[in-house]
């Protein structure tokens, strides 16, 4: 009894040493708070799991089946982020092709979110002067930011637009200077397409100036000192002033988001709502030739 006894403990302990296991998973790509959380999901009620910042490893404790599934997930999870060339086109383009092309049936392919429609227009002949081209480098999930140009509030409408969001008073007739782009975002869409999110935002150039100040009356020179105030007394100002930059306001209403394929340049038309007075403000210091519209020409590669 007592040797069959002996043979049991040391097969019991020997199922022990192999059930539990430890190892140590370096991470490449992920954030490692992610990585550790993505861990945690495929052990099992008693693993353990200890993230090394400094090296960016997580060692964990746990039977091998667990372990395996652990590693099989962060295989496919800590990859590098997709990277994008986004080439972004913006000019006005006039409203009477807009208004031929849909009359014969062969522009609109879709009204967007924001206020924007997509058109089917490609790449036409009759362009106006006023195009300008950008080409930005996009993480993944990540924004990127572009100035388009420069808002002018001579209307009464437009600046009664921006008075909604705070950038001007509706009553004032200084000419503020306010500019104003796109933020950017691209993320895969299975192997050969892309999802993009468009943003708006705009923002006043002028620093807005704080602090305090008082005007005071001058007491004297060096030359005659502690001399009483009098009607002809010279007048000091005596402040401090503080510059503080004024904040990026995205015009949410105005935001679109479009699927495109890889390499293929889509059209895209402020048409109502927020992104048709974005549109009218953009482009009512630059046409006077007709009627324009304001139009974006999108093309996204890797």
């Amino acid at each position: 009894m007592k040797p069959l006894l002996l043979s049991l403990l040391l097969l019991c302990g020997m199922s022990t040493s192999t059930w539990a296991a430890t190892e140590a998973l370096e991470i490449y790509f992920l954030p490692l708070s992610d990585a550790a959380a993505a861990v945690r999901s495929q052990l099992s009620a008693n693993g353990k799991i200890a993230p090394i910042p400094s090296r960016r490893l997580l060692v964990i404790d746990d039977d091998r089946e667990h372990i395996n599934k652990a590693k099989a997930l962060l295989k496919k999870l800590d990859q590098p982020t997709p990277q994008f060339t986004a080439v972004v086109e913006i000019e006005d383009m006039s409203s009477k092709i807009i208004s031929n092309a849909r009359a014969s049936g062969a522009v609109r392919l879709g009204d967007l979110p924001g206020g924007w429609v997509q058109l089917a227009l490609g790449k036409n002949s009759q362009r106006h002067n006023s195009t300008h081209l950008h080409q930005l480098r996009i993480s993944a999930t990540e924004p990127a930011r572009l100035e388009s140009g420069t808002i002018r509030s001579f209307s009464r409408e437009t600046r009664l637009w921006l008075s909604g969001y705070g950038i001007v008073q509706a009553n004032s007739v200084e000419m503020v200077p306010i500019t104003s782009g796109f933020n950017v975002i691209a993320w895969p869409v299975g192997t050969d397409q892309v999802r993009v999110r468009i943003t708006p935002w705009m923002q006043r150039l002028e620093p807005q100036v704080t602090g305090n100040h008082e005007m005071l009356i001058d007491l004297g020179t060096a030359r005659n000192p502690a001399t009483p105030p009098s009607p002809n007394a010279n007048m000091r100002l005596n402040a401090s002033p503080q510059l503080q930059n004024n904040p990026v306001i995205e015009i949410a209403g105005a935001s679109t988001e479009v699927t495109i394929p890889l390499d293929k340049t889509v059209t895209i038309a402020a048409s109502s709502n927020e992104a048709g007075r974005l549109g009218t403000a953009l482009l009512a210091g630059r046409s006077t030739i007709g009627k324009r519209d304001f139009v974006i020409h999108l093309r996204v590669t890797r």
